[in-house]
């Protein structure tokens, strides 16, 4: 699609659709605070609450698809994020999250769901929008499987070290707008690096990678904490990236690498 008045149609009309699609997941999400949980576990009923977010992130895939057939996979992505982020954006926060009684294990163990869920998501959009012009098949005609899983990939996936270290040092209050944001830069400062990394490989495995990395830091700094962690917040003693929650990392990452790729890709690339 070459003409920028239709690109841009596409795209608000994209996101305005995942908004729409989104915002009746909100009421699943109601925890015993009567806010939304930071994540499905704090929600009154967390299977509703999980299920619900499972079909309203499926539908926004539906979505992204459309828009990355008509434009590319990369805008397709970024509407995705966007949807996520009205989930994130009105959710709650470590605070909710620490005086309702949660611990750090179970946001990490979410945190590492959701990067599986973050690849599930972008291989489909990916399959259905085709490659990115500047970033050729690695294979054509080869297995699809292998433009995620192969070398260039998982060396790829060392990019995401950045999107740690942004979101350490960014986010370090409650806020949800500084988690995001701090997502967001992680993700353009990851897919800067990853672009240099990836070769000819298609950046699917790229958009899970800091979602993944910074589970794992959420998942050491779990085992890690020997205070309670209400007490911990309050100090403010916890690294930045265990100040985000699941949510607030997927979404962000969504929108900041797409954001990356479109800022780093070739003059002479024409999408």
């Amino acid at each position: 699609m070459q003409n920028p008045f239709a690109r841009y149609s596409v795209l608000f009309l994209g996101i305005a659709g995942c908004i729409l699609l989104m915002l009746p997941v909100l009421p699943f999400l109601e925890s015993s605070r009567g806010v939304a949980g930071p994540t499905s576990t704090d929600a009154v009923h967390p299977v509703s609450a999980a299920l619900a977010l499972a079909l309203g992130a499926a539908a926004c895939c539906a979505v992204a698809c459309v828009v990355g057939r008509l434009i590319n996979a990369a805008v397709g992505i970024f509407v995705l994020g966007c949807g996520l982020a009205v989930i994130s954006g009105r959710s709650g926060t470590i605070l909710d999250a620490a005086f309702d009684g949660d611990t750090l294990l179970p946001i990490a163990f979410e945190t590492i769901a959701w990067s599986g869920a973050v690849l599930l998501m972008s291989a489909i959009i990916f399959r259905v929008s085709g490659p990115l012009l500047d970033l050729p098949a690695r294979k054509k005609g080869g297995a699809f499987f292998n433009e995620i899983f192969n070398s260039d990939a998982a060396r790829g996936m060392a990019a995401a070290g950045i999107a740690l270290l942004i979101v350490w040092l960014v986010a370090r209050t409650e806020l949800k707008g500084q988690a995001i944001g701090a997502a967001v830069l992680g993700g353009v400062a990851t897919a800067f690096i990853g672009r240099r990394l990836v070769g000819d490989s298609q950046p699917i495995l790229l958009m899970a990678a800091p979602v993944f990395a910074i589970g794992l830091a959420q998942l050491f700094t779990a085992y890690t904490l020997k205070a309670p962690l209400d007490q911990v917040v309050v100090q403010r003693g916890l690294p930045g990236w265990s100040m985000a929650m699941p949510l607030d990392i997927a979404a962000g990452t969504l929108i900041g690498i797409p954001i990356g790729l479109g800022w780093t890709k070739p003059a002479e690339a024409d999408d």
